[in-house]
């Protein structure tokens, strides 16, 4: 076994999520210097946040309603301070 598939837990599957034709497994995924940094997360409580847009939807009927508006992250934050809270609500 390989150096890169010991990062793997014993008994894990990668087949069962990689498609056949991938050029990549999830082990030289791993191994590859340019992906590692994505692994760390590079933002810090009160750093500067990525910029990213996202369409707004209406749930108030229970239903996922487009409503035609974007949200923008740094167009909100220049009005006002915003928190991105991360997680499930189910």
């Amino acid at each position: 076994m390989s150096e890169s598939e010991n990062i793997l837990p014993d008994g894990f599957d990668w087949r069962a999520f990689t498609p056949e034709d991938s050029p990549k497994t999830p082990m030289d995924v791993m191994a590859d210097p340019r992906f590692q940094a994505l692994a760390t997360a590079s933002v810090v409580q009160g750093g500067p946040a990525h910029d990213f847009s996202s369409p707004i939807y209406d749930f108030s009927d229970g239903r996922k309603t487009a409503t035609g508006q974007m949200f923008n992250l740094l167009e909100a934050a220049s009005e006002k301070p915003v928190a991105l809270i991360f997680g499930s609500y189910t």
